[in-house]
């Protein structure tokens, strides 16, 4: 082992740079695989990826690679959605401990960056999720939620086609 460390130490910061990244690479790689025979044993714990696996499944065998356009936009739009999400929650969690780092290492100024910038992605996050019920919108007053709700609802599909005359 001493060896194997002398010998990293001897190496130029690029080739140190270089093994880290083949090594986090191939790391990444063996787990993904080690998930993926988890995933296969039943375990109750990893139940909850099996069913996304299967969401995933139908989501671009029945919309995504449909034929129809409209079908393929909106799973398109549920893919595109659902990586959303986990982009939000991997660089949440990134944020989060390069703030502890900065925390660590006293580097304030990192600090105050690490904060805004979680507070900006958890904004992200509100964006992303379900927030169609009333009790989200229940601390705006009535009148400018109505107003503002009546101008951004999706009108009478029905309406737009007897419009345009067709």
């Amino acid at each position: 082992m001493d060896y194997i460390l002398s010998w990293i130490n001897e190496l130029t910061s690029f080739q140190q740079s270089l093994l880290a990244s083949a090594v986090f690479a191939v790391s990444s790689w063996i787990i993904q695989r080690l998930f993926k025979k988890a995933k296969s044993s039943g375990s109750a714990f990893l139940e909850a990826y099996s069913t996304l696996d299967v969401h995933k499944h139908t989501l671009h065998k029945e919309y995504v690679r449909s034929s129809n356009m409209q079908l393929a936009s909106f799973g398109a739009s549920i893919a595109l959605l659902q990586a959303s999400r986990w982009v939000i929650r991997g660089v949440l969690i990134l944020v989060f401990f390069f703030g502890v780092h900065s925390i660590v290492a006293r580097d304030w100024i990192y600090v105050a960056a690490a904060w805004f910038t979680f507070n900006c992605m958890l904004e992200a996050w509100g964006w992303l999720k379900d927030s169609s019920d009333i009790k989200h919108i229940s601390h705006v007053p009535e009148e400018k939620a109505k107003e503002i709700y009546e101008a951004l609802k999706p009108r009478n599909t029905e309406t737009v086609v007897e419009a345009d005359g067709n």
